[in-house]
């Protein structure tokens, strides 16, 4: 398992989490570690929440249609004009 020190932690920020592990009868190390993981699955739950959205979306719009190669190349030369206009507003 890797090992990481935190350095120039604000003396308020320590103090919650120390409160914290003493609340939850865990260590210092054991909290940080159990927000970290709790961030990451905040995360992951919002992902995939937008992708149910997109699903359910995708569902609602209809049957499915083949693309035809006017539209995907339509669609590519939008994409690339997008990607452009980012490079030079950068």
């Amino acid at each position: 398992m890797a090992e990481y020190t935190l350095k120039n932690i604000p003396e308020d920020i320590y103090r919650r989490t120390q409160a914290a592990a003493e609340t939850g009868f865990r260590s210092l190390n054991q909290e940080i570690l159990h927000r970290l993981q709790r961030s990451f699955d905040a995360d992951d739950a919002r992902l995939s929440a937008v992708h149910a959205k997109w699903v359910l979306a995708a569902l609602e719009s209809g049957p499915p249609q083949p693309l035809r190669m006017a539209e995907l190349d339509a669609a590519f030369e939008r994409a690339i004009g997008r990607a452009k206009t980012r490079r030079t507003a950068g």
